[in-house]
């Protein structure tokens, strides 16, 4: 385990966090990233009291701030069942093109205990240039969570648990309205952005409030706000691929 994380100053003027983060957000933030727990694939074990000893919050406070930090930041994800924290693009900032980085980091991922978490690691693992054998979950005997279609065309597909969670932080009819609109945009195109991750694209959707219109509050057409939206999504991906 490194004795020190780096931490960019490009942090403190990050629109991002300027605008959107409060004081504490920015504190648990930092902890999550800098605190003696954290390894090379960026998912490690903690428990909420264990953040709250260290934090000097209490754990009501460390779970409120974690729900922030999840849903509204869309920077972590938490897992109580298995007590693990997986920091979102921790892979572009701390993960370099060595092929001595690929025996480690495979080691790591394998030991992640959240099958959601170990499906989104690997999946960033395989994308690295260097890698020669890709993690293949069967052979660690965590057979792939399966994922069902939504949406009228089937291009949205989540896991059980994702559609769980969306419905307990969207509400169902938001959620319903979310995948129509990304599904239709999809089929389209015919995803020719390779979207991955509809979990994130589901909640920019809700976030952003793609495909309704300013003012009135009502949804637009998709055929034609889809194509208002294009560009967007594009740039979205480009720089935002994750869980």
């Amino acid at each position: 385990m490194a004795s020190y994380r780096n931490i960019s100053m490009d942090f403190w003027t990050d629109s991002k966090v300027v605008d959107d983060f409060t004081p504490e957000d920015r504190y648990i933030y930092l902890y999550c990233m800098t605190n003696p727990h954290t390894n090379l694939c960026g998912c490690y074990e903690v428990s909420i009291k264990q953040i709250a000893n260290e934090t000097g919050y209490n754990n009501d406070s460390v779970e409120r701030l974690l729900k922030r930090l999840d849903s509204a930041h869309n920077v972590i994800r938490y897992s109580a069942q298995t007590k693990e924290l997986l920091i979102l693009n921790w892979c572009r900032y701390n993960w370099s093109t060595s092929e001595k980085l690929n025996k480690p980091l495979l080691g790591e991922i394998r030991k992640v205990k959240n099958d959601r978490f170990r499906e989104y690691l690997a999946a960033r693992y395989n994308e690295r240039s260097t890698v020669t054998a890709q993690y293949n979950a069967a052979e660690d005997g965590h057979p792939e969570v399966p994922r069902h279609k939504h949406g009228a065309h089937g291009w949205v597909r989540l896991t059980e648990e994702e559609y769980a969670r969306l419905i307990d932080d969207l509400g169902e009819e938001e959620l319903t309205r979310c995948i129509d609109y990304i599904d239709e945009s999809a089929q389209m195109h015919g995803n020719k952005n390779k979207w991955r991750d509809w979990n994130l694209v589901i909640r920019k959707c809700s976030r952003e409030r793609w495909g309704i219109r300013a003012g009135n509050g009502s949804r637009s057409s998709t055929s034609g706000s889809a194509m208002d939206d294009l560009q967007q999504l594009h740039q979205m991906y480009a720089s935002e691929e994750s869980l």
